[in-house]
């Protein structure tokens, strides 16, 4: 069988070949994880930003003098 008649060579071949897989699978995670954080949290920021501009700076009515936030300024 070609299976068993691996060289030095190609098992050495195969072993840094693993090595590397398993190199790179545990950087592209933590470097994903980072990523994923980073825009979940831009997101947030863009959510809370237009929720700002849109509701809170909305004029508001003084419900005992009847008077708006924008006749007060």
């Amino acid at each position: 069988m070609e299976l068993l008649d691996l060289s030095s060579d190609q098992i050495a071949y195969i072993a840094f070949a693993v090595i590397a897989a398993i190199v790179a699978f545990i950087i592209i995670k933590k470097v994903a994880g980072c990523i994923i954080k980073t825009v979940v949290f831009a997101i947030l920021l863009a959510i809370l930003a237009w929720l700002y501009l849109n509701y809170i700076n909305e004029p508001v009515e003084d419900q005992a003098n009847q008077v708006t936030t924008e006749e007060r300024i």
